[in-house]
């Protein structure tokens, strides 16, 4: 009980601490400016907005930015990792960064991170049991702007350890961490939003919605594709991007059903994966292989 009464207290601070507040804002804003210009189009927005679906990626969004995945998973293995880190290999701790002006330091993190997460992006792709678990973000059948948190804690892990050691090297401020978080955040929000822009020229240096949207499609073709997060020149320079094909008016994946439900989700690679090791039934068939560079 004494434990359970800490988990609360600390939830309860998260919830309701000024990062909380200004990501229910932001996220509150650009729901509100999609729902709108859905309202202006006469898209029915209600069949959108007001399914099980969506309340399931709030859901995911509550659970990532309220501080539940920090509190009961993550912060301890942020906490062990520093501590290895600074025991065994201090050397890593370079803090490039730190001595740079401000707006160097964020152009140098979000170049960092986005690369990193390209590559990140395209292992869980061309692993069948990676995939397993970053299925759970391509079950979205339609798309929103809060589709962007529906990922597997064990999928949101993969590409916390992979951006670590990069960040231990490179170093940075919390200011530039939060500014960091606010510009990209408005961008990956967007991508997931179905809208039909491409952004024009800037379409080949960021990701638009109709680019990720190809992402998102039900056929493999399209989905082993357009892996880039903020960037799309890191498809174009790596042989992945594809421009020609429509966008796709069909999402979600092939494949065993997956539970329209948080616990569902949680516990459904675990299921495929233990499925596939035992020969229970029909194996699971692997992704299709990511295009090479």
């Amino acid at each position: 009980m004494e434990r359970l009464h800490w988990l609360l207290s600390r939830a309860e601070v998260h919830l309701l601490s000024a990062s909380a507040l200004r990501d229910y804002a932001k996220l509150g804003l650009v729901l509100a400016v999609t729902i709108l210009l859905e309202v202006a189009r006469r898209r029915n927005w209600r069949v959108r907005y007001g399914g099980k679906s969506f309340r399931l990626d709030l859901l995911y969004f509550v659970f990532y930015y309220g501080g539940f995945y920090h509190i009961l998973f993550f912060t301890w293995i942020y906490v062990a990792l520093t501590g290895l880190v600074a025991r065994y290999t201090p050397g890593l701790q370079l803090n490039l960064l730190y001595a740079m002006p401000g707006w160097l330091q964020m152009v140098a993190m979000i170049a960092t991170s986005d690369f990193v997460g390209y590559w990140s992006h395209r292992w869980r792709h061309s692993h069948w049991m990676l995939w397993e678990f970053h299925s759970i973000h391509h079950s979205q059948q339609s798309l929103t702007a809060v589709t962007n948190y529906r990922f597997h804690m064990v999928d949101e892990t993969l590409l916390r350890l992979w951006l670590f050691i990069p960040f231990q090297i490179l170093g940075t401020t919390v200011t530039t961490w939060i500014t960091l978080d606010f510009i990209m955040a408005w961008l990956l929000l967007i991508q997931h939003s179905e809208w039909d822009w491409h952004y024009g020229r800037l379409g080949r240096v960021f990701v638009s919605p109709v680019f990720h949207r190809k992402h998102h499609a039900r056929a493999a073709e399209l989905h082993d594709t357009n892996y880039g997060m903020l960037f799309s020149f890191w498809d174009d320079l790596f042989g992945t991007a594809e421009r020609k094909l429509p966008a796709p008016t069909v999402y979600g994946v092939d494949g065993p059903e997956i539970p329209e439900s948080f616990i569902g989700q949680l516990l459904h690679p675990f299921r495929s994966i233990w499925t596939r090791w035992r020969g229970r039934g029909a194996p699971l068939p692997d992704p299709a292989p990511s295009t090479s560079a």
